[in-house]
């Protein structure tokens, strides 16, 4: 009979990390909401990320992996879309692993005809991540996906100017 071991296992470090972006765009909701959906389209804006739809056409119940970095430090993120709701523009991601787990909530408001608010939450568990760590990873977070709300910003904007002056 093989006997147990009596000295306990140490639990694994998850840190529970949140964060949230907002950001008044010069931009009209609709289109800001279309780009957001696009999770293809993710790569063109997020810095070093790659993205692949495993299954579904965007809506609720797709599959994708945003991979962001470089070679063996490269992070694969594995997503489902759980609610996307076109009128109200909001859409709810979960992190399905095999790294990451939680939730991603996106919003984008309405603020004139011509302008928005985007509201970007996560709510995740890293794994192999004390729990002191989770600050200073959220606000490295928050800073990355303010440079990608930039970028987007920009694609759009180039896309409008494209658009006025054929």
């Amino acid at each position: 009979m093989a006997r147990l071991s009596s000295t306990p296992r140490k639990a694994e470090a998850v840190a529970n990390v949140y964060f949230t972006v907002t950001r008044d765009l010069p931009l009209p909701a609709d289109a800001v909401f279309d780009e957001l959906i696009d999770w293809k389209g993710h790569a063109n804006w997020v810095p070093m990320t790659r993205v692949e739809v495993l299954s579904g056409e965007g809506e609720t119940g797709t599959v994708f992996v945003a991979t962001t970095g470089l070679g063996p430090l490269a992070l694969p993120d594995r997503m489902r879309v759980d609610e996307l709701d076109p009128v109200a523009m909001t859409a709810r991601i979960t992190k399905i692993g095999p790294v990451l787990s939680g939730v991603v909530d996106l919003s984008v408001t309405r603020t004139s005809a011509t302008t928005s608010r985007i509201d970007w939450v996560e709510d995740i568990h890293v794994p192999g991540v004390p729990q002191f760590l989770a600050r200073p990873l959220a606000a490295a977070a928050r800073k990355g996906f303010q440079t990608s709300i930039t970028r987007l910003a920009a694609i759009l904007r180039r896309r409008r100017s494209a658009a006025d002056h054929p």
